[in-house]
């Protein structure tokens, strides 16, 4: 009985390492590496200002730019005067972009005689579009004095953020 034990053990030892033998004979084992690159560009900016449309006699000055952002200074003689400024914005990049946010605020101790209003913007702005936008500066026509104060500031901020899905 005891011999058959020790059989029965050296026959099950026999079979593990057979069965491990021929387990490695059909294993295989895969190696893989790899690398991943961002490729994507953001590149939304301001490309120019200029004054598109100024009455006789008023002054647009020299409007300027950077990529983020315009300085103008418009001068209006006499009620009825407006200054229209064309902003262009472009997506330089090959990340599609949407409009998420505008606002224009005017100065709260301004003066009621100068008015500013902007057109509407592309809300999309695929890679290697543009758009165009106007603000136009305007004396108010019905004015029946000369304001003591003779200033109105605006300012404003116009956000892309990149397009979902995209």
């Amino acid at each position: 009985m005891y011999k058959n034990k020790i059989i029965i053990i050296i026959a099950f030892l026999a079979t593990i390492i057979l069965m491990a033998v021929g387990y490695s004979t059909f294993a295989t084992d895969f190696t893989i590496n790899g690398t991943a690159e961002i490729t994507g560009d953001w590149d939304v900016r301001i490309t120019s200002i200029k004054a598109t449309q100024v009455s006789d006699g008023c002054d647009a000055g020299t409007p300027t730019f950077t990529g983020d952002s315009i300085n103008f200074s418009a001068k209006l003689n006499k009620p009825g005067d407006e200054i229209i400024y064309e902003v262009t914005i472009e997506n330089l990049g090959t990340i599609d972009a949407e409009l998420q946010t505008v606002i224009f605020t005017e100065e709260i101790d301004g003066i009621k005689e100068i008015n500013y209003t902007t057109s509407e913007l592309k809300k999309d702005l695929n890679a290697g579009d543009s758009t165009t936008f106007n603000i136009m500066v305007t004396y108010v026509k019905n004015t029946e004095s000369i304001p003591d104060v003779k200033i109105k500031t605006l300012t404003g901020i116009i956000q892309y953020v990149q397009k979902e899905n995209s």
